[in-house]
């Protein structure tokens, strides 16, 4: 049995051997697949009312400069960078609210992007304004570059230029609800599944990403997004890029974080939301984060071990925050899939503990598709997981909070003008899939809409 012996000694030694080695060789594979190296084109962070950061990379280090102003013709005003880099980021500052503006990127002999009538952004309106009509573009789990994404890219555009919006730009804003990059986050998943996927929209309109389980497989993530951890686009400070809010016009939105950061009541995610939403004065309340609280989809919200319970903890503790304060639409991805929920509220638990009482509304005439609501505490919301804009999974799609639910692959246009607000899910031929209507009205009048099942929460 000496031999054995001896065996069993060697395999524990080459055991111990490719742990060392792992140990070692991991984190620098981490690192250096998170490096951002190359070129990059200049592309938009931080949307406000009065500045808008120019993000883009070089190959060697330079000095960076942005140029710009109203006309592209007339670029008469600049910004330098104070030192040499090969990552650069030049906040402008001063600009006027909901305007349009043009801009070139280079160095300081010559400039190298943009200058045409192609290159330009608008500011965000005067924080609360009331009377803007904003379309908003949502998609989910968009980083599987190939045909779904392109066709769904493709779609949104065919569909936004076939209803345009007079005087308004193609879109003013755009979210991103995580897995932004598969299948590990790395710099070059991130250059093909986003910078060489949405070239023409990131010169344009500033992307506000979601953190998704891929993109927190390295930590290309942070380099390569400047997100508002200041408040630099309203809300209140978080202090780190992980979750963030902002405004625009009478829309305030929150960008949670349910992959890394804590999820439990007392966390420091959920004591910063509760401030910011304490802070909040806009008529309207969007959230996004990545793991949905509600999916039959490709993930299962019932699930304790699914996602390591990152689904059932959004639920238990995140969701009656949200609700207290009002929140009007919920938009999460994960599930590869879309579906979309009834008016609801209060609704913590599985799925076989869903009823009519949770159901504020069934929408107008019982539509489950128009619905009228009131500003408030436990008003009702929609939830949405839209994970779909790149690839879609077979899943069995019946959680019984959910109005519609389908595998098929797309995107979604909001448009909100007012106190109303439109969500078309727009699919791979141009087409709306699932639309969905809600309005705000200040007197009783919602409540002839109402569920008499709802009971509230309890």
């Amino acid at each position: 049995m000496l031999w054995l012996k001896r065996a069993i000694k060697w395999v524990s030694i080459l055991f111990l051997a490719l742990l060392l080695i792992y140990a070692v060789v991991r984190p620098y594979q981490l690192y250096t697949d998170s490096q951002i190296e190359g070129d990059r084109a200049p592309y938009l962070q931080m949307q406000s009312a009065n500045a808008m950061s120019v993000v883009w990379n070089t190959a060697e280090p330079e000095k960076g400069v942005v140029r710009y102003g109203r006309s592209p013709d007339d670029l008469d005003m600049e910004i330098r960078e104070n030192e040499i880099a090969e990552a650069h980021e030049i906040r402008l500052t001063q600009l006027q609210a909901a305007s349009r503006y043009y801009y070139a990127v280079g160095n300081t002999e010559a400039m190298k992007y943009g200058g045409s009538k192609e290159d330009w952004f608008m500011t965000a309106p005067v924080t609360g304004a009331k009377n803007e009509a904003v379309r908003l573009w949502v998609i989910g789990d968009s980083g599987q570059p190939g045909k779904i994404q392109h066709l769904v890219r493709d779609a949104m555009k065919t569909w936004v230029k076939s209803n345009p919006r007079e005087g308004k730009p193609f879109l003013n804003q755009w979210l991103a609800l995580g897995d932004n990059a598969y299948r590990s986050g790395t710099n070059q998943q991130y250059q093909v599944a986003l910078f060489d996927a949405y070239p023409d929209i990131l010169k344009n309109i500033a992307l506000w990403p979601a953190y998704g389980n891929h993109d927190a497989r390295r930590w290309t993530f942070f380099d390569i997004f400047s997100l508002p951890e200041q408040a630099e686009s309203g809300g209140v400070l978080s202090g780190t890029e992980h979750y963030y809010s902002f405004d625009y016009a009478n829309i305030h939105y929150v960008m949670l974080d349910s992959q890394d950061s804590d999820r439990e009541a007392d966390g420091e995610m959920l004591n910063w939301l509760q401030r910011d939403l304490q802070a909040n004065q806009q008529d309207w309340l969007i959230v996004a984060f990545h793991h949905p609280p509600y999916s039959k989809g490709s993930h299962d919200s019932d699930d304790e071990g699914d996602s390591r319970g990152r689904l059932v903890e959004m639920r238990r503790y995140v969701l009656p925050v949200l609700e207290k304060y009002g929140v009007d639409l919920v938009l999460s991805g994960h599930s590869h899939g879309y579906e979309r929920s009834y008016l609801m509220d209060c609704h913590y638990g599985d799925s076989s503990q869903f009823s009519d009482k949770n159901i504020v509304s069934p929408g107008v005439e019982g539509n489950n598709t128009d619905f009228i609501k009131v500003k408030g505490a436990h008003s009702g919301a929609v939830y949405v997981v839209a994970g779909a804009s790149a690839k879609v999974d077979r899943a069995p799609m019946n959680h019984p909070a959910m109005a519609i639910s389908m595998m098929k692959a797309g995107s979604l246009v909001i448009d909100i003008d007012g106190n109303y607000l439109v969500a078309r899910y727009i699919n791979t031929e141009a087409e709306i899939e699932d639309e969905f209507t809600i309005e705000k009205i200040k007197d009783d009048s919602w409540k002839k809409y109402s569920n008499k099942s709802y009971t509230g929460c309890q």
